[in-house]
């Protein structure tokens, strides 16, 4: 459990198969502003969530009874993926993504993983500043036909050499 500015505690809860019209609902919101820039959607516009959530590896944001948002993870070895991470807009600039990135952060040192990659648009630039920003290290980047990827990670627990 994680708290904002006020103390107000923020957990994160398992999607539920129900959840998913619920999910691509703060999908459109959390990234509606790159789809006028973007010859395509972000690829979380194009997931069945519904899917996604059977799947076990989305969780729900949620403050007292209120969904702030999603994120979806991928274990892998040796670090958690951070496939993707949604605020709605309305409670954007309230730390609560800082928040989310926390809370994966815990599972990944939970799960006793060296520490969590992601990656983003390179159209993206406000997101690059935001995991920077959090100690997120960049990578490499990879062309794709649609998209230029910018790759980070962050080590938690440096395996021992």
């Amino acid at each position: 459990m994680a708290s904002v500015g006020n103390g107000t505690p923020i957990t994160l809860r398992p999607a539920l198969p129900a959840d998913g019209g619920h999910m691509a609902e703060i999908a459109r919101e959390a990234y509606g502003k790159y789809l006028a820039e973007l010859d395509e959607p972000p690829a979380p516009i194009l997931l069945d969530y519904e899917k996604v959530a059977a799947a076990g590896r989305t969780y729900l944001a949620v403050e007292a009874d209120e969904v702030l948002g999603m994120v979806t993870v991928e274990p892998s070895d040796p670090h958690l993926i951070l496939r993707n991470l949604a605020v709605r807009p309305a409670h954007q600039g309230r730390g609560i993504g800082r928040r989310l990135v926390s809370l994966v952060e815990e599972m990944a040192r939970d799960g006793n993983l060296r520490g969590v990659r992601l990656w983003t648009r390179a159209e993206m630039s406000d997101n690059i500043a935001f995991y920077k920003g959090l100690d997120y290290v960049y990578t490499h980047s990879e062309e794709t036909a649609n998209a230029r990827r910018v790759f980070f990670t962050k080590d938690l627990n440096p395996a021992a050499d």
